[in-house]
């Protein structure tokens, strides 16, 4: 049990998770894959908003909210959110399998839109729902997670993005208008965005960077901009890596492990997934055409 009492800070599992989230994005998102044993309980009451998504065979939960009680049975795909410092106990009977995702406060504010009004963001606790846009977005960050560690910070920002904005329009206290941005860029600052994708096309590149070098916020700009190109700033970035990719293939002066870390991917494998994805072939077959 790790415990802050001074923050409240409370974290109480039988079992660490058999997979989490670190390094490149973890100042925004967490994910963390638990597979808890039968028979247990855990406790805590952690400084982040908690999307927790029941993946495995149907239990019987019994649980404390802030000093409520509650039974439910969870089948898969049953979510359960909660605000910062909500104070939980839980206790099951069956092996409990579930994803958490762990979003920080700061998302909900500048991240998503200047208009949104942090000091009345107040997300409404919710033990048992159905959202397929939660559980489709869980089970991407799962599959990512599984294969690269989300090691890409534009993809974690761009799904967290999407998360806070949905969380805000769904389950807050006070229904926040997000204005629904159409028309896509001005001209000069889309050419801004390109120009700077392409020149950081090695870097990490981050969703806030852009956004902020071209003076909007992060899901402003990310709509606008997939509105006047037909791809999100990851799939843009994605697709401007490949490209230089097939340049420096073509040279034939560099293998295809070095091609990949040139070109700003994380892991060899990575590189091959997105390449074979967008040309139809791998990277292998294409150097030999």
């Amino acid at each position: 049990m790790s415990q802050d009492t001074r923050k409240n800070i409370i974290l109480n599992v039988p079992r660490s998770p058999i997979l989490w989230s670190h390094g490149i994005a973890s100042d925004i998102l967490r994910v963390e894959q638990h597979n808890q044993p039968a028979n247990n309980s855990s406790e805590c009451c952690l400084p982040n908003y908690l999307l927790s998504i029941h993946l495995g065979q149907p239990i019987l939960l019994e649980r404390t909210v802030d000093g409520q009680r509650s039974n439910d049975y969870l089948i898969e795909g049953d979510i359960m959110i909660s605000p910062p410092y909500l104070h939980r106990q839980l206790s099951w009977d069956t092996d409990a399998k579930f994803l958490l995702l762990r979003l920080e406060p700061k998302l909900f504010t500048f991240n998503v839109d200047e208009s949104v009004d942090a000091d009345h963001v107040q997300i409404v606790p919710q033990l048992k729902i159905r959202d397929p846009l939660i559980q489709q977005i869980g089970l991407i960050l799962k599959t990512e997670l599984e294969t690269d560690g989300l090691s890409d910070r534009l993809y974690a920002e761009s799904m967290v993005n999407a998360l806070a904005v949905h969380l805000l329009r769904r389950y807050s206290t006070q229904k926040q208008k997000i204005p629904a941005y159409s028309g896509g860029l001005p001209k000069y600052k889309l050419q801004q965005a390109i120009e700077y994708i392409q020149s950081h096309l090695l870097e990490d590149v981050s969703l806030v960077a852009i956004a902020t070098e071209i003076g909007m916020s992060q899901y402003y700009f990310a709509r606008m901009f997939k509105q006047s190109t037909g791809y999100s700033p990851y799939q843009y970035l994605i697709k401007c890596r490949i490209e230089r990719a097939q340049e420096l293939l073509m040279q034939g002066k560099q293998n295809i492990a070095s091609v990949a870390m040139q070109v700003g991917f994380a892991s060899q494998s990575q590189f091959g997934r997105h390449f074979k994805r967008i040309t139809g072939v791998t990277p292998k077959q294409f150097s030999r055409n």
